[in-house]
């Protein structure tokens, strides 16, 4: 769940905030029908990325890196084009330069981020659960929790820009975003010189590190520099909804009763309540490619195994052990060198005991590990119903029969060792 709630955002927010700015700028400055050449761009770059997400998923055909040069490079392209129009064309124009580059750069962006996202739920991995699974609705839910938090900022952004008291500061905000997503573009479009792709065209001079020495750094920078990017992409845009928030801290125009005071009263507080939920957007979408994303990258170290008795073909574990309600973890060595673990935890409020493998059919052998009173899987993160484990199905541990005599709870080893095509 965490991780597609943080790949797209990561993917998502420069594409969106610069869809939003150019598209307000188009319409707060130009005369024109600014909102079809917007609705062009979007729906050209929504049909190329839905034809690109069938052509990457179902073709070996497409070439991904040559795409996105081509991409990266017209993109940079268009950026520059836009700003230099934009600049150029009078308030009050019809501005058919800036509309025309601004819908074309909203339809590169889309095209270059949004197959990947239309793609995630079809590429979900959930081992043998398939799509009906609580594994599917996990990722699913992360997926749309993104794409949801994407549209709030969207919606209320634009109210900000539209709420907003002239066009310098909303003109100004938006050609600094495109020109930090176009330096970003140009770093990319490097990375392939830099790497000396053996596609790229003869005639390009090769790369050497003596002969341009300040090439790699900028490609290393952009390459790792993600949330430097959007962050400052999507700063720039809350430039415009603290403004409005601080000015709207005043009653501005004029009234002559008490009805039209409460009026303007309203208006600025929709305008400061507007202007707040954009910056806790902001950071919720830092602390989510930051704290969050650093949580679901964390190591986790499985517990060490514990120690056992082999008697004969059986394995005795003492059940003073193990009846502590914590979660203790055992291994076996096969004679093809292969580790079996199982678990075994004493289900609260119970005498039983949740006895399973260390793996399950979803998420493989990467395991289990004990948070506070919980069970959790290792790779997906859910939390197991303790009161479960030893019951087939979903994220629960494959169940392992066992029986308990003289206060030791014994395994069949033939059973520990059947198990090992799960840890293969």
């Amino acid at each position: 769940m965490l991780n597609y709630l943080i790949t797209v955002t990561e993917d998502l927010l420069i594409a969106v905030t610069l869809l939003v700015l150019i598209a307000e700028l188009g319409r707060k400055v130009y005369t024109a029908n600014s909102g079809r050449f917007t609705w062009i761009g979007i729906g050209a770059g929504v049909a190329a990325s839905a034809a690109m997400a069938l052509a990457k998923n179902l073709t070996s055909k497409v070439a991904t890196n040559r795409w996105n040069l081509w991409i990266f490079l017209f993109t940079t392209v268009l950026s520059l084009l836009f700003v230099i129009f934009s600049c150029v064309c009078k308030q009050g124009s019809k501005g058919l330069l800036p509309l025309t580059a601004g819908a074309a750069l909203i339809a590169l962006l889309l095209f270059y981020e949004l197959p990947d996202v239309m793609a995630y739920p079809f590429l979900f991995d959930t081992g043998k659960a398939g799509r009906f699974s609580v594994a599917f609705l996990v990722r699913f839910l992360g997926w749309l929790a993104a794409l949801l938090l994407l549209f709030i900022y969207a919606l209320y952004l634009r109210k900000c820009i539209r709420a907003s008291v002239g066009t310098g500061l909303l003109r100004l905000v938006t050609n600094l975003a495109v020109l930090v997503n176009a330096a970003r573009c140009m770093g990319q479009v490097m990375r392939p010189w830099v790497s000396r792709a053996k596609w790229l065209p003869d005639f390009l001079p090769k790369y050497s590190k003596a002969d341009y020495p300040w090439a790699f750094p900028i490609v290393k920078f952009v390459a790792n520099s993600t949330l430097q990017f959007s962050m400052l992409v999507a700063g720039l845009a809350l430039l415009i909804p603290i403004s409005l928030f601080f000015y709207n801290m005043k009653i501005h125009g004029t009234y002559e009763n008490p009805a039209q005071l409460r009026r303007l009263k309203a208006i600025a507080k929709r305008c400061r309540r507007a202007a707040v939920t954009v910056s806790v957007c902001f950071v919720l979408f830092l602390l989510t490619m930051t704290v969050v994303k650093a949580y679901a990258n964390r190591t986790i170290e499985l517990s060490s195994p514990e120690e056992y008795t082999v008697e004969g073909d059986e394995i005795h574990v003492p059940i003073s052990e193990v009846e502590d309600g914590h979660l203790h973890r055992f291994e076996y060595k096969t004679e093809n060198n292969i580790a079996v673990r199982w678990i075994v935890v004493k289900k609260p409020g119970s005498a039983a005991y949740g006895v399973g493998l260390d793996a399950c059919d979803v998420c493989g052998d990467a395991g289990y590990y004990e948070r506070g009173d919980q069970v959790v899987c290792k790779r997906c993160d859910v939390v197991m119903n303790i009161q479960t484990i030893g019951f087939k199905g979903g994220c629960n541990p494959i169940p392992l029969s066992y029986t308990v005599k003289d206060g030791q709870m014994i395994f069949a080893l033939q059973d520990i060792i059947d198990g090992e095509k799960e840890f293969k």
